[in-house]
Order: C-alpha cells, then structure tokens, then sequence
C-alpha cells in the first residue's frame, strides 16, 4: 500500500510520571524551546574557516545567534519518536523506564511535522553569501531537520508551533490536546503509577477513548514490549 501525507503516523512523547499526570489533568503538551535544548549543536550552522576573513567569526556567529534568537521568540517545539521498543529512550526521557510514553496519531503533512535526519556534516554557511536567500533559506530548512548520528537512536519527528497559538503557565507554552490525538497512555514498567488512576484522570478531564497499558522487558532481547 502507498504511503501518502494524510496518512496518520503513530509517535511517542516520553515523560516521567509526574509531568506526564500533570500532562493528562491539563490535556496539553509542554511546549520546547531552542534555546531549552540538550544538544548544544543544535540550531548552531558550521562555519568554513577557510573562507572567514581573519576577525569577523564572532560577527558572523553573533549574527546566526540573533537570528536563532528571533525564530526562538515565535516559534516552539514538540519532540516524538516513532518507536516504543528502544530502552534508552525510556531510560534518557521516561525517567529510567519510572515514566510514562504517550501514544498519538499524527498526520505525515510534511508542513506540520518534521522528520529529523542525522548526518555527521554539519549545515556549513558561507560568510560570503550571508545576503543571499537561497542559500540561508538552504541553511535553515537543514537547521530545522538535522542531527548529528549520536542522536539516531532517538528515532525523531519534530511537530513546529506557533507560540501565539499556545496557552501560557508558569512561564511555559502548552499546546492543548485535541480529541483522536491521544491513543494509549503507556506506563513503564517500573512506573509507580497505577492503570486504574490513570484511566480515571484520562476520563475525568474527556480522554474517555484513550487505552492505558503497561510496557514489559522482553525476555529474549534488549527491547520494551508492548501488546
């Protein structure tokens, strides 16, 4: 069968316990930031020091940096995988297999989500043709979907927001979760939470159709299993 845009994709938003009830009680997601991010790299363009004039690369830095700053101010992040089985992901964000991953259904138009790609060259701009559209347009459309290998186990895709659209609270964005997004509510299997209470908080805040289960080590090789 042909894949097309419309076609919906499942992906998974990792949390501990804790945000991951808060997430339910509020029906939204915490909103990224750039500037928020683990890896230092990112959002950050390579520079070619062969074609820097001797003096100018913190200039040039200055003006990428400002620019980020800028997109940062309008615009926020929801990070998802497309895989349930990987143990380092419910290790790093799920609070050592202690959290929770919620499942949702999203649509693969390419305008509203992102795959992330993982490439060990860096996106490398050049200070020769900061005025020239193309190339910056070039360099951002990379920014926006690139990784370094490191990161491959993450399995990423990237949902882009704009924060005018968002609800505010605590100096935070969310992004509420609208009705057929949600699917499973997936317990780690050390998490602390119990299936029962997190159906009832699912069905008092309208979350009635969405299944909670709990995720399982699997006997005979290093992945989560989950019926």
């Amino acid at each position: 069968m042909t894949t097309t845009a419309i076609d919906p994709i499942l992906l998974y938003r990792y949390l501990d316990a804790t945000a991951a009830l808060k997430t339910i009680e509020t029906r939204s997601f915490k909103v990224g930031r750039i500037r928020d991010f683990n890896d230092h790299f990112e959002w950050r363009v390579g520079l070619d020091p062969e074609k820097l004039i001797p003096g100018y690369e913190s200039s040039i830095r200055a003006i990428v940096q400002d620019a980020i700053d800028a997109i940062d101010e309008w615009v926020g992040i929801l990070c998802h995988s497309d895989t349930l089985t990987e143990p380092v992901l419910w290790s790093h964000y799920a609070d050592k297999h202690r959290g929770v991953a919620f499942e949702i259904s999203h649509t693969r138009d390419p305008q509203l989500l992102v795959k992330i790609e993982y490439d060990k060259d860096r996106p490398v701009l050049d200070p020769t043709r900061v005025a020239d559209r193309n190339h910056m347009k070039e360099i951002v459309s990379a920014l926006i979907r690139q990784k370094s290998p490191g990161w491959k186990y993450e399995r990423e895709y990237r949902v882009y927001v704009h924060l005018k659209d968002c609800d505010i609270s605590g100096g935070y964005y969310f992004q509420k979760i609208p009705d057929a997004l949600l699917k499973r509510v997936i317990l780690g299997y050390d998490c602390p939470l119990e299936e029962d209470y997190v159906r009832k908080a699912l069905n008092a805040h309208g979350l009635c159709e969405v299944k909670v289960v709990r995720a399982k080590m699997c006997l005979k090789s290093y992945s989560i299993l989950v019926e």
